[in-house]
């Protein structure tokens, strides 16, 4: 009933925010931040980032980041509950659709 419940309000969520193009958009560079963070090996930064940008933006890729870089910093049953919720949200999500070429400083 939990898993149910937070599909839904990840949907509802998502329905609310999403317009052509929106969830490739990342504001103020947040996302593109931790993408560079994430490349540099500063996997804790790059963790606090993208917990920030997730409660504002539930978006695949930035869970899926998340995911590698709790996986980095050894973190592993955290990190699978990220790559779940990266599915949970876009259920044909693959990571190839992260640009890392994207990342800024």
């Amino acid at each position: 009933m939990k898993r149910v419940l937070r599909i839904v309000v990840i949907v509802v969520t998502l329905s609310l925010i999403t317009a052509p193009g929106i969830l490739n958009a990342q504001p103020n560079g947040t996302y593109d931040r931790a993408l560079y963070l994430y490349k540099e090996g500063r996997f804790k930064e790059a963790v606090e980032l993208l917990g920030d940008y997730l409660r504002r933006r539930p978006e695949p890729s930035a869970y899926y980041l998340m995911g590698y870089a709790l996986y980095e910093l050894g973190r592993y049953e955290e990190a699978m509950k990220y790559f779940d919720e990266a599915y949970l949200v876009a259920p044909d999500f693959k990571p190839e659709k992260i640009d890392f070429d994207r990342a800024k400083p």
